[in-house]
């Protein structure tokens, strides 16, 4: 396979601000993996939408430094911009509330910035489940995938709460190319379209006999990830560092995996540099933290990687 030296990425959904303590973390799944795929040179946009606020020309200034395209966020008038505040319960464990009617939950794009994205050639499209909890944004999203054409389109799961339902699950994966989600997601996701809970195995199958998805990606922790592609199984482990923050790990081993197999490196060694990646994260502090270090070896190794697909 031809190598492929920028991958043009359009991502889809929220940016918000975590409150913990008192104190603002920019975060959001789709935000979080424009910025490491950015960071690992890709050129990326993202459609979402902040408040004419504060917190929303933070959120701007973050998306600038981040190295992500800003052409397609929209600044509502009204609504605020995003925000989860975070606290610690009784047994210090994480409380959050996702808070409701703000602005990336009503995402526009004019009929200019459409036609702007028709214009362009998308080796990918990213979205998740949270940002459809508004209807508004479940036909913007259609509209995009229609608009963008990309090459690939890539679902995260990433179930937040209770924003997400079986006809958003099943119209998400009818757009999918690539899946991802986690081990504890995998029952939920399979009792919500098939009305029973099934191990991964006898999941993945369900999956590819519905759907047009290709590859399923499902990380686990501590226990690493496994792809199936239909026909293969690949396992691969985490790398054994302490963990530190294991916040923007997901959204990083999403940003590694599909920045290397779009490279054209095989399904395997794109695995391995999305477990090392984040491993790497869930071990430096912050969702998108500066790149050192060993893992900038294996970035280099990844780009410069003859091992490439047929």
């Amino acid at each position: 396979m031809e190598k492929r030296d920028t991958i043009h990425a359009l991502a889809f959904g929220e940016i918000l601000w975590d409150i913990i303590d008192n104190e603002p973390h920019i975060g959001g799944a789709p935000f979080n993996l424009a910025a490491h795929m950015a960071a690992l040179g890709g050129e990326v946009s993202i459609a979402s939408a902040v408040g004419k606020d504060r917190l929303g020309s933070a959120a701007l200034e973050e998306v600038k430094h981040l190295g992500i395209d800003n052409s397609f966020i929209n600044i509502h008038p009204q609504l605020a911009t995003g925000t989860v505040p975070v606290s610690l319960d009784a047994q210090g464990k994480p409380e959050y509330e996702i808070v409701e009617n703000v602005a990336w939950d009503a995402i526009t794009l004019s009929d200019a910035a459409l036609e702007a994205i028709s214009k362009r050639n998308w080796d990918l499209f990213v979205f998740g489940t949270l940002a459809q909890r508004s209807k508004e944004n479940r036909q913007v999203l259609r509209e995009l995938v229609d608009h963008s054409n990309a090459g690939e389109r890539f679902f995260d799961v990433n179930l937040r709460l209770s924003y997400y339902s079986a006809k958003i699950l099943h119209d998400s994966l009818m757009l999918t190319t690539i899946l991802k989600l986690n081990d504890e997601e995998v029952p939920i996701v399979s009792d919500a379209l098939f009305s029973r809970t099934m191990r991964e195995e006898e999941f993945c199958k369900a999956i590819f006999d519905t759907f047009p998805v290709r590859m399923i990606c499902i990380t686990k922790g501590k226990d690493g990830s496994t792809l199936f592609d239909g026909k293969m199984r690949y396992d691969e482990p985490i790398v054994d560092i302490p963990v530190v923050d294991t916040v923007g790990a997901g959204d990083s081993f999403s940003a590694a995996f599909l920045t290397a197999y779009l490279k054209g490196l095989t399904k395997a060694k794109a695995l391995r540099f999305a477990s090392r990646l984040s491993s790497f994260v869930a071990g430096s502090s912050g969702a998108v933290p500066a790149y050192t270090g060993w893992i900038l070896d294996d970035i280099t190794a990844m780009k410069d990687s003859p091992d490439r697909r047929e």
